[in-house]
């Protein structure tokens, strides 16, 4: 399928308002569709979803306060890349809210909860499908959380997420990051279910900081594979251009 088949898709039977053409293209960058660095073409955006520019500059604006797309007065919009060091600053400022929140949402766990996250990590651990994988893997966090019922605070953490997240993706499907992400969610529920505040705080930063360090180690390496590969292009014209 190519770019537009996929958008079209995505959006379904919504309207092509500025908030779902902005949830597509969240989407796509976020699966990897849109690589860090790809320009956003207004034109090519609009004829996706039939509308004019205006409401495809609004979902690009919103998308750019997300950390998601960056604008240029002359380029115009590209999606925005993800350098190491950002990346673990990003996971670092996640943990703390992070674990806040989880603090915060404690008290209000019942065995629906557990039962929810156990559905979750079933889930996750018979899945085939990286997409599919990845969201459970958010939606666990998400479980985790969500009844702290402190709106801003869940959605600083949904920001960062969405900035880190399309790199976790391919950070699952090219290493073992998987594999132990599961053996770390499966410790996180069991110390939730006793409600060990303590423990569970330990282990919700443990998992965090390895995210972090295979994902700065993973963008280095994926860095490094763009340079290399700039070279090459170079090396290419260059041998042309003799000829």
């Amino acid at each position: 399928m190519n770019l537009a088949s996929i958008a079209t898709a995505l959006r379904g039977k919504r309207p092509s308002s500025p908030e779902v053409i902005a949830d597509v293209i969240r989407t796509l960058i976020l699966r990897g569709h849109l690589e860090g660095g790809q320009p956003l073409r207004q034109d090519t955006i609009a004829r996706w979803f039939g509308v004019s520019h205006i409401p495809v500059r609004e979902s690009l604006r919103q998308l750019t306060a997300e950390g998601l797309v960056q604008l240029h007065d002359r380029r115009g919009a590209t999606v925005a890349p993800l350098r190491p060091d950002e990346a673990e600053e990003i996971l670092e400022i996640r943990l703390t809210l992070e674990i806040k929140a989880v603090s915060l949402a404690m008290p209000h766990w019942t065995e629906a909860t557990f039962d929810d996250l156990e559905k979750l990590l079933l889930e996750a651990e018979a899945c085939d499908s990286i997409d599919r994988w990845s969201d459970i893997n958010r939606h666990f966090h998400e479980k985790l959380y969500k009844a702290c019922a402190r709106p801003r605070l869940l959605n600083l953490i949904a920001s960062l997420n969405a900035n880190v997240e399309r790199y976790i993706r391919l950070l699952v499907s090219r290493s073992d990051y998987r594999l132990q992400a599961e053996q770390e969610h499966r410790a996180i529920l069991a110390s939730a279910r006793v409600r060990n505040a303590a423990s569970l705080a330990a282990l919700v930063e443990h998992h965090a900081l390895e995210t972090a360090v295979q994902l700065r180690q993973f963008l280095l390496l994926h860095q490094q594979d763009e340079i290399r590969g700039d070279r090459r292009k170079a090396q290419r014209r260059a041998v042309g251009s003799d000829g």
